[in-house]
């Protein structure tokens, strides 16, 4: 629960009541959702406004979304999403109505550029993809779970997040100066210093947090990718530094995630007790053969600057992933 005093906060952790409504009336939706693979789990809560939500996504496209009310819950969706769906589907779906609606979305080409289409896979394949691989397809040989999707730092309210993020926001200016002082090529010419959503937050088995942003194209967002992650970095470590209850939140969340079978731990492996402290970070591009020079060379001269540490990866066709031979 948020006091009135709180700065920021981050405490994902789904309220007990809504998750065990959600799956007493749909016994069936958990198991349906890991058997299909164009489908994942975005599960969240906000104590401000004491809200949770337990979504299906397919891509970056919420097409079921249960959202706490008081006493129960309510079903939503993108319009978009509801003038297609089987008569009465967000009143009570089914499990022959879930797959008649996904028959459905496949189908509605406007709705393509958030999963697959002709062109080719998007970033919402590769989110899907991955985010089942290090969630509940988990392995014994892997070095970590994904925990959190789409993460956001909390706040009080929107003075308070200004005044918390401004001197990151200021290094973060400085340093793209410096890199319009120093790189020869040609940059664009609006670059940001902040950014919104975390795509995936991953945790060791020592518990080191993994900040994970995923890109998909070839283009200024993956060449310039070490800035945005570098923002993250900053926050989620002035985050763990001022804000005591952040580790015990997040091993909440996590043991919830285990204990209704959304995250995996392999035999052999166990949840950390607490967090370590030690945050690394990483981009993902969902497919490196379309990297140019020119794009890996402004990464590789953007990553020294920013962020030396970062890591760069490439995925196998089942989520795994693997060394980016291009960034690298």
């Amino acid at each position: 629960m948020v006091t009135r005093d709180f700065i920021t906060y981050y405490d994902r952790k789904m309220d007990d009541s809504f998750i065990s409504k959600v799956l007493s009336d749909y016994p069936w939706l958990i198991d349906f959702v890991k058997k299909t693979p164009e489908l994942d789990f975005q599960t969240g809560h906000d104590p401000k406004q004491g809200r949770s939500w337990f979504y299906v996504y397919r891509g970056t496209s919420r097409v079921l979304a249960f959202a706490s009310r008081r006493n129960g819950y309510k079903i939503e969706a993108a319009d978009a999403y509801k003038i297609i769906a089987p008569t009465d589907f967000f009143e009570h779906p089914t499990e022959n109505s879930f797959v008649e609606y996904l028959k459905k979305i496949r189908e509605t080409s406007n709705l393509k550029r958030y999963y697959k289409s002709s062109k080719g896979k998007k970033e919402g394949y590769y989110q899907n993809l991955i985010g089942r691989r290090y969630t509940f397809e988990t392995k014994l040989e892997d070095d970590f779970i994904i925990i959190d999707k789409e993460m956001v730092v909390g706040f009080k309210d929107e003075p308070t997040k200004t005044e918390w993020n401004k001197d990151i926001i200021a290094s973060q200016k400085a340093l793209i100066d410096e890199l319009r002082n120093e790189y020869d090529g040609k940059l664009p010419q609006d670059i940001h210093s902040k950014y919104g959503e975390i795509d995936f937050l991953a945790m060791t088995w020592n518990g080191d947090i993994i900040i994970m942003e995923l890109k998909q194209d070839d283009s200024q967002k993956t060449s310039l990718s070490p800035i945005q992650v570098r923002f993250y970095n900053a926050q989620f470590d002035k985050l763990l530094n001022e804000n005591k209850d952040v580790s015990a939140n997040i091993m909440k969340m996590v043991r919830q995630k285990v204990d209704l079978g959304i995250v995996n731990i392999p035999k052999g492996r166990s949840l950390p007790q607490k967090l370590s402290g030690k945050i690394e970070t990483c981009v993902i591009v969902g497919e490196e053969a379309g990297l140019s020079n020119t794009i890996c060379n402004r990464f590789r001269f953007v990553r020294k600057l920013f962020l030396p540490e970062m890591k760069a990866y490439t995925c196998k066709s089942d989520g795994t992933l693997i060394v980016s031979k291009k960034l690298e």
